[in-house]
């Protein structure tokens, strides 16, 4: 049996795992937006490479479009990882990404409001929180792509 890894995330990984019989380290790089055939060894052998993964993250490649969760590695038996589901996965992973900064954003906020509220030195509220993502120095486009006000209410104020 043969175990295809495609990397569907924005930097390398280094694949690793040990070897059944020997429990020799390997470790196979792995450039992003690509895949690698990592093994060819017996049903046991993937079967124990899998499972190892799966605790951390590995997803079956043929199953991504039921994930509603970012997938930093994916696999397929016997068979390439297909282009247009790395592809796909990739494009995903950056909407999920920026989802969860937001609501990262958002909940850092709103902890930091409750923590000065907290505070005793007299804050009532009414921060406001601004977000921009700078250009990068690949960028050619000057539309950011984060661009956003998180702000909260005074203490004691009705929201609309």
């Amino acid at each position: 049996m043969k175990l295809y890894i495609a990397n569907t995330t924005k930097q390398r990984n280094i694949f690793a795992f040990r070897t059944l019989e020997t429990g020799r380290l390997r470790q196979i790089p792995i450039d992003h937006g690509s895949q690698m055939m990592v093994l060819d060894g017996s049903t046991e052998e993937v079967e124990a490479v899998i499972q190892h993964h799966q605790t951390y993250g590995l997803q079956d490649s043929s199953r991504i479009d039921q994930s509603k969760a970012f997938v930093g590695l994916c696999y397929s038996v016997n068979k390439p990882v297909p282009a247009s589901v790395i592809e796909k996965t990739i494009r995903d992973n950056d909407i999920h990404l920026t989802n969860n900064a937001h609501n990262r954003r958002q909940a850092s906020v709103a902890a930091l409001d409750s923590k000065l509220r907290e505070s005793g030195i007299g804050y009532e509220g009414d921060m406001e929180f601004n977000a921009e993502q700078a250009k990068g120095r690949d960028e050619n486009d000057d539309t950011p792509t984060v661009n956003e006000t998180i702000a909260t209410s005074k203490a004691g104020a009705r929201k609309k």
